[in-house]
């Protein structure tokens, strides 16, 4: 039997299972920083700039070029607009570049933080 549970953030309603990894989902950190279920799983991921990080480990193999397609795309956003995207236009240019993150174990999810243009792993330590 297979038991269900919802993990609840503003903009997401995901549901994970036990035995099943839920499809990976990117969520805004500044709506999930709210909820005091949610903490950043501590990162030991090195890289120039938080988007590199995501390229190193957060990202499918065949995703990889998506992802630094990705990145070019943030930075050029970055240098024209003087801050990192919004996450509804970080979500469009993960959408128009067909960026694929690895599926995450049950409880985690990605956050992107849209003060930064990083992407952190988020924990609901809620049992």
């Amino acid at each position: 039997m297979c038991h269900l549970r919802m993990l609840f953030v503003p903009v997401l309603a995901l549901c994970v299972s036990e035995s099943v990894a839920a499809p990976a989902r990117v969520v805004d950190m500044s709506v999930a920083a709210k909820q005091p279920n949610l903490r950043v799983v501590e990162n030991k991921i090195s890289g120039s700039d938080p988007l590199s990080v995501a390229a190193s480990a957060y990202v499918t193999q065949r995703g990889r070029v998506a992802m630094l397609n990705l990145q070019n795309s943030m930075k050029m956003f970055k240098a024209m607009n003087g801050k990192p995207p919004t996450f509804k236009e970080f979500e469009k240019m993960m959408k128009e570049h067909n960026v694929e993150l690895n599926v995450l174990p049950p409880k985690r999810l990605y956050g992107y933080d849209p003060k930064t243009g990083g992407i952190v792993i988020l924990e609901d330590t809620k049992s």
